[in-house]
């Protein structure tokens, strides 16, 4: 069963719930790792491009460009890391937006694994699928839900528990179809098995009868020998004697 396990939806599955976790239990703290995280990233694509700028030919409007971006780009991030507080207020409609997509992934995949699985003709597939629409639907409203322009939900806290459910239901859906292709499988082998016992062995072949030569045609010729035929002769009559003059007295 162990090998039907995706070992990266084990480990998605348990980021989200400690996630979820987070976001219910301080919101705020999660909302300013992810902007200290956010500058981090503006600031070394920042520096990437000044360092291409003076790595490069300056004289290049290819390398003006790149130093025209990258000095904004590392002021943004510098901002980003020392207004913590204001600037995870600034970039709080971010998170609901990531955390939609990445729900979005996650229902997509597990759309796929219920295909696999009725394709083999699981049981219970169509529950696999059901929950990963349910998925699809959690991400499309928290990535579309700065759209909707709603102050009167807090949308951390509402990505806190559709992140917590996720975890909790990517995990199940992982376990459970990893157990129902194990189960397939063995399956699969116990027919085998027996279609194999079902045919008979082949017993050894006995020599075969040397072919007969076909029989000698009887007839009286062969049988006989060969006997030369009789030669007919055709001679004259003897003449008749005439009678003797001396005659018995």
């Amino acid at each position: 069963m162990l090998r039907h396990i995706k070992p990266g939806m084990l480990v998605f599955s348990v980021l989200y719930i400690l996630l979820g976790l987070l976001l219910l239990l301080a919101p705020q703290a999660v909302a300013d790792v992810f902007c200290i995280a956010l500058g981090l990233l503006v600031v070394l694509c920042g520096l990437q491009s000044l360092y291409g700028y003076f790595k490069k030919d300056n004289g290049s409007i290819r390398t003006a460009v790149s130093l025209l971006l990258s000095l904004p780009t590392i002021a943004l991030g510098m901002w980003a890391l020392l207004c913590t507080v204001q600037s995870a207020m600034t970039f709080e409609w971010l998170l609901p937006l990531l955390f939609g997509l990445m729900l979005l992934v996650d229902g997509v995949v597990r759309a796929q694994s219920s295909f696999a699985l009725a394709k083999r003709k699981g049981q219970k597939w169509w529950v696999v699928l059901l929950l990963s629409i349910v998925s699809l639907l959690c991400g499309a409203l928290l990535a579309c839900s700065q759209l909707l322009n709603n102050r009167n939900v807090d949308l951390l806290l509402l990505s806190g528990i559709f992140l917590l459910a996720e975890g909790i239901l990517n995990l199940c859906c992982t376990i459970y179809i990893a157990m129902e292709f194990h189960a397939l499988d063995r399956l699969d082998a116990a027919k085998a098995e027996m279609e194999t016992a079902a045919v008979p062995e082949p017993s050894p072949e006995a020599p075969s009868p040397a072919p007969a030569e076909p029989a000698a045609e009887e007839s009286a010729e062969t049988d006989l020998p060969d006997v030369p035929a009789p030669e007919l002769t055709t001679e004259p009559p003897e003449p008749d004697q005439e009678p003797t003059a001396d005659a018995a007295t």
